[in-house]
């Protein structure tokens, strides 16, 4: 690597410049760099002007992000990350949100975290998405000791009685998250979650069937992202 490159590296790799980056970044439609997912969220909430998300693995606060749009028209909520630092950036630029370095899971405990870097989407508690990843990128990643609480706790904790939108992206740990979420009390209107699955739809699959156990609908799939519905299926795209 000559030295312009570890230069840039380097720069990269500041704080300073995610800020510059969040601040300066201009999209031509869509916030989420992979397939719009956020289009989706923006057209389903179009109406309301007011709503709460939880946002479970939310990365950056503008960059990536499918809360973005909700958040610029007046929305709040709870953000959770196991970067630091994207922690700082939400801190920095949604402080009147709740920010929260935690892992997300089935139980309280103190779990492993696996950093490729510091606002890398491929971060992760999941052992084998960290080897998957680790292959794919030829990275080790750092690995730091994190809190991990349950989505309930941190809701009952915060006087949390209503979720319009939530969104789940956790690199292969989701199915932990869902264990620890009691659906039935809070019932979030609109969820968006990955589902590392090669069927489509993917029946089979123990997200899916929990969506479908506890009343939601399958309302659109984009990439890997899934949006489910509770119940009343008013924005259903395809039935299936």
């Amino acid at each position: 690597m000559n030295t312009f490159k570890r230069i840039r590296k380097k720069i990269k790799s500041t704080f300073i410049f995610n800020i510059l980056h969040n601040i300066f970044f201009k999209p031509l439609k869509s916030y989420a760099n992979s397939f719009g997912e956020d289009l989706f969220v923006n057209n389903y909430f179009i109406d309301q002007k007011k709503g709460f998300y939880i946002d479970v693995g939310c990365n950056q606060p503008k960059i990536n992000s499918l809360t973005y749009n909700l958040h610029k028209k007046g929305w709040k909520g709870i953000n959770f990350d196991i970067s630091e630092r994207c922690i700082k950036l939400y801190n920095f630029f949604r402080p009147n949100d709740l920010n929260l370095n935690f892992s997300i899971g089935s139980k309280e405990e103190v779990v492993k975290s696996f950093i490729f870097y510091e606002n890398c989407t491929m971060n992760t508690v999941d052992k084998n998405f960290k080897n998957y990843t680790s292959k794919s990128v030829n990275k080790k990643p750092e690995i730091h000791e994190i809190q991990q609480k349950t989505l309930d706790q941190v809701l009952i904790e915060n006087n949390v009685n209503r979720i319009d939108y939530l969104n789940i992206d956790v690199e292969g740990y989701e199915m932990n998250v869902l264990r620890g979420f009691n659906i039935k009390r809070f019932c979030p209107l609109l969820v968006s979650i990955e589902i590392h699955d090669l069927d489509c739809p993917p029946v089979k699959n123990q997200i899916y069937k929990f969506f479908k156990k506890n009343k939601y609908n399958l309302v659109s799939i984009y990439g890997w992202t899934y949006f489910f519905e509770y119940n009343s299926n008013k924005k259903i795209h395809f039935k299936i």
